[in-house]
């Protein structure tokens, strides 16, 4: 009994905790609420081809889930494409981050390719704009424990 209330009270915390997810117009909604929504325009099952090839590439058992999926277009072709921020086990107690772009073509989520200058954690202020996306995300600041960091780096990936 202890166990699941300290389990649900921890639950809460985090989701009361967790930063707000921006879709594709730049508004933010909760988490709970970003995993719930399909953007207006999305293509059906764009999720579900996002999922599939994060499992494919680092493995069902590795994937830290959920995956946080952003969209918007940035390619100017007026249909949302997709940022998908990829945490993945590295072994041991380490993460790894892959940076994910999905472009949409015919109503279909394809892979582009992924931004290995990306750091952080917890993305948040995600804004598509043709050519490009910027994204905050949480990093350490000088004197920060590993587990704690306080900083915020904000991005900005080409995506052409």
């Amino acid at each position: 009994m202890f166990k699941r209330a300290v389990l649900a009270l921890s639950l809460a915390v985090l989701a009361a905790c967790s930063p707000p997810a921006a879709n594709g117009d730049g508004v933010s909604a909760g988490p709970a609420e970003a995993a719930a929504q399909t953007p207006a325009g999305a293509p059906a099952g764009a999720e579900d081809a996002i999922l599939a090839w994060a499992r494919g590439q680092f493995g069902q058992n590795n994937l830290f889930e959920p995956v946080e999926i952003f969209y918007g277009d940035f390619n100017g072709d007026g249909a949302p494409d997709a940022l998908a921020w990829v945490m993945y086990s590295g072994g041991g107690n380490s993460a790894m981050l892959d940076v994910a772009l999905f472009r949409n073509q015919g109503g279909r989520m394809t892979y582009l390719r992924s931004d290995p200058n990306v750091y952080g954690s917890e993305p948040r202020n995600v804004v598509f704009a043709n050519g490009r996306i910027t994204v905050t995300s949480t990093m350490p600041r000088p004197g920060d424990a590993r587990c704690c960091p306080t900083g915020e780096q904000t991005w900005t990936i080409a995506t052409n």
